[in-house]
């Protein structure tokens, strides 16, 4: 059901779970205050695991329940606002239907808050921040704004507010936000895909649903809507088959015909090369002069836990690439050459049940080995057993982090790509990233004391 925000005031709204990365936060502040609705907020976590939520909202009328979602909230609201992370067949939001509430969420609320302002959206199982993030990078330079939200955190409904048809919206949008959206007609004017693989099969159920939640996206498009995919990559046919407009696979022509080559893309790993050549043609169809991509491009700085290098003892290299939270994520750079050999693989956490094959075979032959944690890593150990590489299970992630770390020798490169979801120790990603980025520092600061110590009892002998 298409809901506009400011159809909401005075009715009284259920915001349904806070998330970890402020939509949640951001939905119950703007509908509450510059939309005058009567919000509750529930969650499942209780007032103890929601610190900063509570202190960000603490000056707003708000009611709260959290801990649960009993049935009675359904008796007390008109609109629930879902959050991505709910799945839209919980026995609550079936229930809810059956009472006549209406379902809507942040983003499709933004959307008919400014229909109006030209929009990238990117899809893709992976390598879809990336995209969004260099496209954003290369309008920075037209008049008026552009904003990069959605799936990379904070809240749309509020950002967009203050955008206009001179704006312009880039926007990363995951499964879990596409399976629900609603959206104005000929939304968005540019639909990209980075690739399309299997990924949050706990939550969909089988391929093909995950890949319908997708392609949802081209859903509200036009005759003059433009769907992009990078030419080869894995669902990019597909993906041009459903457009409802014009449909484009983005290949190296499309530089080449700019004068323009590979070398002109940031981010150097083969494997990333599709999606930054979709961002450069999104970059296009929103209003980039040709004659100005080479340059808009340049000095892109990438976005942390994508393949970032980390500072490391001489000899030997350690990248971070904490944003992998599925196999394939671990496997592209493994096969494509994201790393040189011998490589120590650093991977683990909350098992979603994924084929492992891909990786193991990515693995086979360049990974020395393999320190491994969480039930994903336990059945990791399985697969790369069977392919003869060493490895080496521990009891915790950051254990396993320590014991990777300091069994580094010169001339390798440790690949922290964990592989698997973050929530059996840890709130998301990035927090299993902060993790693991704390441990490589301890590690720098205990080599310098040690080098300290030794240079002291020179001196002193």
């Amino acid at each position: 059901m298409t809901l506009h925000p400011d159809a909401l005031r005075d009715r009284r709204v259920l915001v349904l779970g806070l998330g970890a990365h402020g939509g949640g936060i951001g939905a119950a502040r703007a509908l509450a205050t510059r939309h005058g609705a009567r919000v509750t907020v529930s969650d499942l976590r209780d007032a103890d695991a929601l610190p900063e939520a509570r202190a960000e909202l603490a000056d707003l009328p708000l009611e709260w329940e959290l801990g649960g979602h009993p049935d009675r909230l359904l008796d007390a609201h008109e609109v629930v606002v879902v959050n991505p992370a709910v799945p839209w067949d919980a026995p609550f939001l079936e229930a809810a239907r059956r009472r006549g509430l209406a379902l809507t969420t942040e983003v499709s609320l933004a959307l008919a808050l400014r229909p109006e302002v030209p929009a990238f959206a990117v899809t893709g199982t992976h390598g879809k921040s990336t995209c969004a993030a260099l496209t954003a990078w290369a309008l920075r330079g037209l008049p008026g704004r552009t904003l990069l939200a959605g799936n990379l955190g904070g809240s749309l409904l509020e950002a967009i507010a203050g955008l206009d048809r001179e704006d312009r919206l880039v926007l990363e949008l995951s499964s879990f936000q596409l399976e629900a959206l609603e959206a104005p007609p000929g939304w968005p004017a540019v639909a990209g895909l980075t690739n399309l693989g299997a990924d949050h099969l706990d939550r969909h159920g089988t391929r093909a649903a995950y890949a319908a939640a997708k392609r949802r996206l081209l859903a509200f498009q036009g005759p003059e809507g433009l769907a992009l995919a990078p030419e080869g990559a894995p669902g990019a046919a597909e993906w041009a088959a459903a457009a409802r407009g014009r449909a484009e696979l983005v290949g190296p022509a499309f530089l080449a015909d700019l004068g323009l080559d590979e070398a002109a893309l940031p981010c150097g790993e083969p494997f990333r090369r599709g999606g930054l050549r979709l961002a450069a043609r999104a970059a296009q169809a929103l209003g980039l002069p040709p004659e100005d991509l080479g340059q808009a491009l340049a000095g892109f700085p990438g976005l942390p836990h994508r393949m970032a290098e980390l500072p490391a003892p001489p000899g030997v290299r350690i990248v971070d690439n904490g944003v992998a939270t599925h196999p394939e994520a671990t496997a592209a750079p493994l096969r494509d050459g994201g790393c040189r050999p011998p490589i120590v693989l650093l991977a683990g956490g909350a098992d979603k049940g994924l084929d492992l094959s891909g990786l193991a075979a990515a693995a086979r032959g360049r990974v020395a080995r393999a320190h491994l944690h969480g039930a994903g890593g336990r059945r990791l150990a399985a697969a790369l057993a069977e392919v003869g590489v060493p490895h080496r299970l521990h009891d915790d992630a950051r254990s396993a982090f320590t014991a990777a770390l300091e069994g580094l020798v010169r001339g390798e490169t440790l690949l922290f790509s964990p592989s698997f979801a973050s929530f059996d120790e840890f709130r998301n990603f990035r927090e299993r990233a902060a993790a693991f980025g704390a441990a490589v520092e301890r590690l720098g600061a205990r080599r310098n004391s040690d080098r300290e110590s030794r240079c002291e009892g020179a001196a002193g002998d």
